[in-house]
């Protein structure tokens, strides 16, 4: 369980890291942004990037994976700690 938590953790990282390379590269993702008319928007600090549907959507599913992601990492450390604590109390 250790590993399996500190490999999902390490890869939330990187998966965070790419993620904001890939939104600043874009311009933004579109979690903050909007479509509106058939006009689809990412933003990024208050500035607005028009993109593709296909660009939107990938930018909308890939906000979504990131976010799951982070759960999981953040329930498997929660586990692990949970255990190693008590596994530290029964010794």
């Amino acid at each position: 369980m250790k590993r399996t938590t500190k490999i999902v953790s390490v890869l939330w990282i990187v998966n965070f890291a790419f993620y904001i390379g890939v939104a600043s590269w874009l311009g933004g993702d579109a979690v903050n942004g909007h479509s509106e008319a058939g006009h689809y928007f990412l933003a990024m600090h208050g500035r607005l990037t028009e993109v593709s549907h296909d660009v939107f959507a990938f930018s909308l599913w890939y906000t979504y994976f990131l976010f799951a992601h982070f759960a999981v990492a953040l329930l498997l450390s929660t586990i692990q700690w949970r255990s190693d604590k008590g596994a530290g109390s029964a010794t």
